[in-house]
């Protein structure tokens, strides 16, 4: 399937919003916004329009509240760190070494994409405008010092690149004061200046602990950054956000220990906040995609390490922790990587080993979680001797922060033999483009289509329409699951998805009901490494490296056809793969048996 080609972010965010038929989406996705971030983010928009029209120098009013005389302890976060860098597999500290090297040469790549700086940093490189605000957030967040700290275990190895970070660092500050225009849209967005403090903190303490020189005006800046973020906790904005403001704060507060800051004491709260609002019975975190859950884990397990023995109360942190490395161990892939649901990609965030192996090093240890928990995040795994199944038949994610989901109700992933076979879809970007409509939708998803009908609206970035609910009908040994599409008016379909282990593999029956008869169409999405050959109508063996695995065959269908859809392992990463896509109409069933391939003795 081939995809219409992305213009600019900024021009399609303004055709989406100027288009009427997508202000349904505004409203829906409003609605279900919880009155606190209404409040906010109304707030938000007052001080970045007012702000920067005062007589008022904000920026000084920070400087000033800075100790002339600061006194930091950075041995516990550069021990942290190690934990985290000896987790790591060599694959991984290579790829951040590699970055490394690119940047001390005055190229910075994020979300597989670049801009050569050179020796100083345009913070209003004319290229930003054309790429998703994400790569300016990463940019702001100097995300690149913790690729130095996580790839090489000693700082003295890169010394001239240290001489050029810290350049970098002056630039910014000289360039980037707290309420200058654009101030909150652009360097000090709270979501960016909480992983400014992360990352700064972590390179500092690591250049510390191998007496390389520490510019006074880092620590400076680290302590004036946290001011502002104990200012402006996204309390409108939630989920992972919260968490990211809350783990800075700790840091800051350890590194700042001496100075009696009670940043400690309110990210704590904020961490105790979340973990009451934030996670499901199952250990899962409430927007369902497993690359955030690994962030929000590994923040919760940093704050752990960090507090084990300072003599604040560490048991809801351990808790938290714990369940969700339960939910990371039962929700991973055979071959132990996250399953790429809703907005998730490889490569943004350790690996989900690496993330177990650094929870264990930081005294955590995984608690043992039921996926099916009726409160949980509704994903079900069903096993055979030689392949494991996982099904969707949860909500798409919290109605007030849709943010993240993705309309994936009632779809399937598969693994053979730990081999990857039916995938999901992962995400290009965050941008209102073609490419993430297409991320979102149905049609990139395992599952069933009711003509050309989403079952929620999507579209923009962010928003989502009118909401849905799955109704388990079974969930045993057998999962059988439903959904309505509805309207102000009456239902437009049902989808009922009845899933059983056979003999030899899955069974997997759909049905259609709805008033007018109309086509609805099954997809099976293809890792990019696997073949498949039609050898009769309806009928498709899947090989991987010329062996074959298995064999789907469709009965009660009208047309079927092999295609070719994106895949988007990465961020800015586009691959082919081969999709089936299989349709008849309602109220016929369309059957998929999936037959997996006895490995000869």
């Amino acid at each position: 399937m081939s995809q219409p080609d992305d213009n600019s972010p900024s021009k399609d965010r303004f055709s989406f919003f100027a288009n009427p038929s997508n202000w349904p989406l505004f409203y829906h996705t409003a609605k279900n916004m919880k009155l606190r971030q209404l409040a906010g983010i109304a707030e938000r928009k007052v001080r970045h329009t007012v702000v920067p029209r005062l007589p008022i120098n904000f920026d000084q009013r920070y400087e000033e509240q800075v100790p002339n005389k600061l006194i930091v302890t950075p041995q516990p976060i550069a021990d942290n760190s190690s934990l985290l860098r000896k987790s790591l597999d060599s694959s991984e500290r290579e790829r951040y070494r590699n970055r490394v090297y690119q940047a001390s040469e005055g190229r910075l790549t994020f979300l597989n994409r670049s801009i050569h700086f050179g020796d100083e940093i345009n913070w209003e490189h004319e290229e930003l405008e054309e790429y998703p605000l994400l790569w300016r957030l990463k940019l702001q967040s100097f995300e690149f010092l913790e690729w130095a700290v996580l790839g090489f275990n000693n700082p003295i190895r890169i010394r001239n690149v240290h001489t050029q970070f810290q350049r970098w660092l002056l630039s910014w500050t000289a360039n980037n004061p707290i309420g200058d225009s654009q101030y909150l849209r652009r360097s000090w967005i709270p979501h960016s200046v909480s992983l400014r403090i992360l990352n700064w903190s972590r390179y500092a303490a690591w250049c510390e602990q191998a007496d390389l020189p520490v510019d006074d005006r880092l620590y400076r800046q680290i302590y004036k950054n946290a001011l502002f973020l104990d200012n402006h906790i996204e309390f409108e904005i939630g989920g992972n956000h919260l968490i990211e403001n809350a783990i800075a704060l700790v840091m800051a507060g350890v590194l700042f220990e001496e100075h009696n800051t009670g940043w400690i004491k309110t990210g704590m709260e904020v961490l105790d906040y979340a973990s009451e609002t934030q996670f499901l019975a199952d250990g899962g975190h409430f927007e369902r995609s497993p690359m955030y859950h690994l962030m929000v884990l590994r923040r919760y397990a940093t704050a752990f390490q960090l507090l084990t023995g300072s003599g604040y109360s560490t048991a809801r942190l351990k808790t938290t922790a714990e369940q969700a490395l339960g939910f990371l161990s039962a929700i991973s892939e055979p071959a132990g990587e996250i399953p790429l649901l809703n907005d998730s990609v490889y490569g943004e965030q350790i690996s989900a080993s690496a993330c177990m192996a650094y929870s264990k090093s930081c005294g955590l240890y995984r608690e043992k979680v039921s996926l099916n928990h009726p409160a949980g995040s509704g994903y079900r795994k069903l096993t055979t001797e030689n392949s494991t199944l996982l099904v969707n038949v949860g909500d798409v994610g919290p109605p007030h922060l849709p943010a993240h989901s993705h309309n994936d109700h009632l779809s399937v992933l598969l693994w053979i033999d730990g081999n990857p076979i039916l995938t999901d879809t992962g995400v290009y970007d965050y941008a209102p483009t073609p490419r993430r409509q297409y991320s979102r939708s149905v049609s990139a998803h395992n599952t069933v289509q009711y003509r050309d009908v989403e079952p929620i609206p999507v579209g923009g970035s962010f928003l989502m329409g009118n909401r849905t609910e799955i109704k388990i009908l079974e969930d045993n040994t057998e999962i059988q699951a439903q959904y309505s599409r509805k309207t102000l008016i009456n239902s437009v379909y049902t989808h009922q998805r009845e899933i059983e282990g056979i003999q030899g593999g899955w069974l997997i029956s759909d049905t259609i009901r709805d008033t007018n008869n109309g086509v609805f169409t099954v997809r099976y999405h293809f890792h990019p490494s696997i073949m498949i050959k039609e050898i009769n109508r309806g009928e498709y063996k899947i090989y991987i490296d010329n062996e074959e695995l298995a064999k789907f065959d469709f009965s009660g269908i009208d047309n079927q056809k092999l295609i070719h859809t994106p895949y988007f392992e990465q961020y800015g990463s586009e691959q082919d793969r081969l999709t089936i896509e299989a349709s008849t109409n309602a109220p016929n069933q369309i059957c998929t048996q999936i037959s997996i391939e006895e490995k000869s003795t």
